[in-house]
């Protein structure tokens, strides 16, 4: 599923017109489903971090610098509240706080990478 999300994610950021907003609908679609999963816990193990986790414990750093590439809002705090309360509570734990990328680094990369993949677009015969 982390997969999937990282997908429609990258998607929703590097399209453009209607495909970026297919791409937007398919993530909160996605979305949609963790925030079921996290609803009336604190993490998705319940008081305590566990494994899924830590498999989409991405979302709340890398979405921030995605969203801000890309121009686009996808965790929504009214639309996805759990969610949203979760990826507060996940990034200030201080064991991820310690190891978890600061925003810059990932804005300047997401740029790159923006940057990057539009040029290849361009440079297609």
């Amino acid at each position: 599923m982390a997969i999937c999300i990282f997908g429609a994610y990258e998607a929703a950021w590097l399209e453009e017109g209607e495909e970026k907003h297919k791409a937007i609908q398919s993530a909160q679609e996605l979305l949609a489903i963790l925030e079921k999963q996290i609803e009336g816990k604190k993490y998705f193990g319940g008081e305590v971090i566990g494994f899924l986790d830590l498999v989409v414990g991405w979302i709340p750093r890398w979405l921030n610098a995605m969203e801000e590439v890309g121009s686009i809002k996808l965790l929504d705090a009214e639309r996805f509240p759990s969610l949203h309360e979760w990826s507060q509570n996940f990034i200030a734990n201080p064991v991820i706080k310690e190891r978890i990328p600061p925003q810059e680094k990932l804005v300047n990369y997401f740029n790159f990478g923006i940057s990057y993949r539009r040029s290849l677009a361009v440079a297609k015969p």
